[in-house]
């Protein structure tokens, strides 16, 4: 089996595609599998290079000009374009950033291919995007997810047991589930972690520090960050390192934001890092901070709070949020954050310090669980295990030939 990994917006380093799509390559590699990685066409030489990867992808999926059915056509053409001649029967399609409009183009995709091609189709939900943005976005993306649900419904019976659906929260899979009228399974995280790095503590006279790592979005409360700096410092001595490169703040927030390198005891990186300074700086921190909105990470993981766990880092969230779930049953160790005013996550901040050694402790032991259970070698584990079972269910009675 050969698995073709579609990452139609993998263009540069700023994001988890980059590290997920190398950790990816690395372990089909070790299972001694054909991994054919396809990312956007403007990726830059040096990542296509880096990942082994073919710049052949647009990405329709956002150029909300056009109707999502002339979006879907589109995607759907790319498919044929850029896999069909890749693809021989029993290959495992593959993607990990899915939109409804990538799930309905695979499905009519799948549809459209000759036997002798039909692969295997892993399709993974990360957010539930329709929740976030009001009663008219809402609609219009239901709408959409009408249009999947009755795609997946005109499929043959052998043709929907070839497509897997993931997501990776229960409260997700149990909402699309309901949406796509067919099954969601909840797999692991597919996250790469690095080896263990040496455990880093604040040492006598130095102060803890706070990591703020991963793009800047008002989502994850980036736009709060100077006034969390300034808050603290009625509440406890800490430092910051805090990640700089934007995602989607406004050109004010952003200005705003970098306006914090000329505080004190504030340390800021403004370029996207390559893993080994983004492991880095991880590993330098004592405490990582998540200020992230509730709505948008109830349903939805954290891929630089799964690395932060995986690190043992204590980690303050957000209560309500995914992360703040973690830290209640058990699975991570740290404070929550009981509303996104400044003042309440430096408190948050405070409990951590205050408590810091034990909770340091806590969190060095639960890494090696969260490493083993939430990782790229368990999602694909879990991956292959679907695929096999469904090959297994699919194959005709060994009496089937028998005249009735």
């Amino acid at each position: 089996m050969k698995v073709i990994c579609i990452h139609p917006r993998l263009a540069g380093y700023s994001s988890h595609h980059f590290n997920e799509a190398h950790e990816f390559m690395e372990e089909f590699d070790g299972r001694g599998k054909e991994f054919v990685l396809l990312v956007n066409v403007q990726a830059p030489a040096q990542i296509v290079a880096e990942l082994k990867a073919h710049a052949v992808l647009d990405d329709p999926t956002f150029r909300m000009e056009w109707s999502f059915e002339e979006r879907s056509r589109r995607f759907l053409e790319m498919l044929h374009k850029t896999i069909d001649r890749r693809l021989r029967a029993d290959d495992c399609v593959l993607i990990t950033v899915s939109t409804q409009l990538e799930a309905h183009a695979l499905t009519r995709w799948l549809q459209e291919l000759p036997r002798r091609k039909k692969p295997w189709i892993v399709i993974l939900f990360l957010s539930d995007r329709w929740n976030r943005s009001g009663r008219d976005e809402y609609e219009r993306q239901i709408a959409e997810l009408r249009k999947v649900n009755a795609a997946i419904a005109s499929l043959t019976p052998d043709d929907a047991h070839r497509v897997i659906f993931l997501t990776l929260t229960d409260l997700l899979a149990e909402e699309l589930s309901e949406l796509l009228g067919t099954r969601v399974d909840v797999a692991p995280m597919p996250q790469a972690y690095g080896a263990p790095r040496p455990y880093r503590s604040a040492t006598r006279g130095s102060l803890p520090r706070v990591a703020i790592l991963g793009g800047t979005r008002r989502e994850k409360g980036s736009y709060l960050i100077p006034d969390i700096v300034r808050a603290c410092r009625s509440h406890v001595e800490v430092e910051f390192l805090v990640h700089l490169t934007n995602n989607t703040l406004t050109a004010e927030e952003a200005e705003r934001l970098a306006l914090i390198a000329g505080e004190p005891h504030v340390t800021v990186i403004s370029q996207p890092m390559t893993l080994p300074e983004y492991y880095a700086a991880l590993g330098s921190a004592d405490i990582a901070l998540f200020p992230y909105e509730v709505i948008p990470y109830r349903k939805r993981v954290s891929g630089v709070f799964a690395e932060a766990v995986a690190f043992g880092k204590p980690v303050v969230a957000t209560r309500g949020t995914w992360m703040a779930t973690q830290i209640e049953s058990g699975r991570a160790a740290g404070t929550i954050i009981e509303d996104l005013q400044p003042d309440s996550i430096a408190r948050a901040i405070a409990r951590c310090v205050a408590d810091l050694e034990s909770l340091q402790q806590s969190a060095q032991d639960l890494s090696a669980s969260w490493r083993r259970t939430s990782s790229l070698s368990a999602f694909v584990d879990f991956m292959e295990a679907q695929i096999a079972s469904r090959a297994e269910h699919q194959k005709p009675s060994r009496w089937s030939w028998w005249p009735r």
